[in-house]
This record gives structure tokens, sequence and C-alpha cells, in this order.
């Protein structure tokens, strides 16, 4: 996390360090991410990239959570009524969609944290693991109480179906031009329209 000097510098000043970090860790996964090109593209002395960060890691988990707070309030409304939990993974994961169009840099940090795992971090990716599938099968769990789910359904095996795909879908079409951006959203629901019927309750 930042030191007080860094949180002291002049808003422009800050703004300047944060958005050249931002470019190089979504250029290059953390690994070969390098604070030489982050301090020139600040247009700063190394040594007072060390006054503001303790090491490349402080940094990388600075940024790492910035990242996220963008997301979540991006996706903020999606769980506002949860009442209809095939409708909510729609709007989550299209929504996440329309978060890689709009901040595509943002998105390739989050891929590349979970991608190219690096030893650092195992502790974190294994947290926030764990706190997703959570969240899913906490969902999942309320959507079987309420009979729109299949009570027969595994829930670790439904979170990685959707986790898997979820991806997959985002990434297909990020390199496709942004005006066919509505029928990309169409097919990112008719594939979860699938997803969804292999899940719901079927009358005998």
């Amino acid at each position: 996390m930042p030191k007080e000097t860094f949180l002291n510098l002049p808003q422009a000043k800050r703004e300047k360090i944060i958005n050249a970090a931002i470019a190089e860790f979504a250029d290059s996964p953390y690994e070969r991410a390098s604070l030489s090109r982050i301090v020139a593209d600040a247009g700063i002395a190394k040594g007072s990239m060390y006054q503001y960060f303790e090491n490349k890691r402080e940094l990388y988990l600075y940024i790492m959570d910035l990242v996220y707070q963008k997301k979540k309030s991006f996706l903020q409304d999606v769980f506002i009524d949860s009442s209809d939990f095939f409708a909510v993974l729609k709007k989550y994961y299209k929504k996440s969609y329309l978060f890689a169009v709009e901040y595509p840099l943002y998105h390739k940090i989050i891929n590349y944290y979970w991608e190219y795992y690096h030893e650092e971090f195992e502790q974190e990716i294994k947290e926030s693991k764990d706190l997703r599938e959570a969240d899913f099968i906490r969902m999942l769990n309320d959507a079987v109480k309420s009979g729109q789910v299949n009570k027969k359904a595994s829930p670790k095996v439904a979170f990685f179906v959707y986790h898997s795909v979820g991806k997959e879908l985002i990434d297909n079409f990020l390199h496709l031009p942004t005006d066919d951006t509505g029928k990309h959203l169409q097919f990112i629901e008719a594939v979860l329209d699938i997803l969804a019927e292999g899940l719901q309750v079927r009358k005998e």
C-alpha cells in the first residue's frame, strides 16, 4: 500500500504515477512489469518511487485495489435485486463485458492477475477465489430454496462452469469492433440461457 509521502503528493502527480503503473501492468504480467518503465513514463526518479511505495509488490497491490474498486462501482447495481438468480447472472456477465470494453487496461490487469500465477500473491489469489465461490454458492443455494435451480445441481460444478464460460464470453469479443456490442450482448445472453436450461427445475 502507498506511503504517506505518496498520499500527500499533488493530485496531478499521483494520477501521473497511477496512470503509468496501470499502463505497465496492463502491458505485462507482474513478474515482467518494470518499475524503470513506470518511473520513466511518470517522469520521476526511480529513487522517488521507493519514497512512495515499499516495493513493486506494494505498488501492484495498490493498483489492483483501484482496479477492483472501479469494477465494483461499475457493477454496483447488479445485485440490488437478487431474487432472480438467472437474471442476476445475465446482468453480471453482460456488465462485466461492458466494463472490459470501457476500461480495457483494467480488464487486462485483472486477466494477468488470474492467468499468470505468481507465488508472491498466493494468499491473495486463494482468498479472492474462495470469496467468489462462496458468494456464488450462497446465491445458488438461495435459488434452490426458491425453486429456481435444480437441487441436484452441484454448487462447485455450477461455479466452475459459470466462472469458466463467463470469462471466455467476455474475452471472445474484445478484439471485435465495439459497434457490434449489441450483438455481442445478445450472444452472451443466449449462452447463459443454455446454461440456465441445464440448471432450472424441470417438470417430471
